[in-house]
């Protein structure tokens, strides 16, 4: 499998996010990716919005904690790197009177935003390594969910994000810390969770640090760092179908990686036999969201301060 290929196919829960991820390899999702299907059919849009489905409980939390940290009237709301919509959606609800401004770098995530979002939304096509787009103004939230680690220079990003914040606007920025798991019980398959994630790692997938410092380095006050913890005890048709789409993408990232065991225990989970996701009475949902809520200047003078 080429690098570039291997490598989209790794980087699960992204889509372009307005970037063209030149420090993964340069694989851009805005490409080849959004239309990939893996053998279970599903693209990446697809399994954005299956993951939404499933985990969306964080999407709640990290707009409560919005609410809590804003000191002004919410009009202008950008998700910057949108991917399919889950967050623009979710804000356009929390927030109804506010326009949503979607930045993806895929026109057919913005296409897919536009399709489905309601009238309160703007879609702009643009590369956020390109700067800030010229056609949106200044925000009073900048949400970025699981679209920071792939903008090439993040301090840079960070501090053009201040630049173009209203006075007592807010920061949040929203990472998954590691891979959901998908079995609920002790099996021989156990550990294969742990080698998935190392394999994940060794190739930079999803890979990012702890934001807190390059976040106040770019001149934003941090008001909190929390973590949401996910878990779906019982197997539905939603969980069996996340699970299977999830784990089918793995298999065909990591198709040059995986040991042969490891490999055929995979193609067992992903089969349609007793001891497949689509009939085992164990399968779970294990997921987490980290959230990082700051909040930018109190002043148009201080939102004007250069930050080196």
């Amino acid at each position: 499998m080429p690098p570039a290929h291997q490598l989209a196919s790794l980087d699960i829960m992204t889509s372009s996010h307005g970037s063209d991820h030149r420090h993964h390899g340069r694989h851009s999702h805005g490409t080849h990716d959004h239309g990939a299907h893996d053998h279970d059919g599903t693209d990446i849009g697809d399994l954005l919005e299956l993951d939404a489905a499933v985990t969306g409980t964080y999407l709640d939390e990290a707009i409560s904690l919005i609410r809590t940290e804003t000191t002004r009237p919410i009009e202008v709301i950008v998700d910057a790197g949108a991917g399919t919509g889950v967050g623009t959606r979710a804000l356009a609800a929390a927030f109804g009177d506010a326009e949503i401004v979607a930045i993806d770098g895929s026109p057919e995530m913005t296409a897919r935003i536009d399709a489905a979002g309601p009238g309160t939304v703007r879609t702009v096509t643009a590369d956020l390594d390109d700067g800030w787009p010229a056609s949106v103004g200044a925000a009073d939230v900048v949400w970025a969910s699981a679209s920071l680690h792939h903008v090439t220079d993040p301090a840079a990003f960070l501090r053009t994000t201040r630049s173009h914040l209203r006075p007592g606007g807010v920061l949040a920025v929203i990472e998954m810390p590691h891979q959901p798991r998908f079995l609920q019980t002790e099996t021989p398959h156990t550990d294969l969770n742990d080698r998935i994630e190392e394999l994940m790692r060794a190739k930079g997938a999803n890979s990012f640090p702890d934001w807190t410092d390059t976040i106040t380095a770019a001149g934003f006050e941090m008001r909190t760092r929390h973590t949401v913890r996910i878990d779906v005890p019982e197997p539905t048709e939603l969980t069996r179908a996340y699970a299977q789409a999830w784990l089918s993408r793995v298999r065909t990232g990591l198709a040059d990686d995986l040991t042969d065991t490891d490999a055929a225990t995979l193609d067992e989970l992903l089969g349609d036999g007793p001891t497949s996701l689509r009939h085992r009475p164990d399968v779970a949902v294990r997921a987490a969201r980290t959230i990082w809520i700051a909040t930018g200047p109190a002043s148009t003078t201080e939102a004007n301060q250069e930050i080196s």
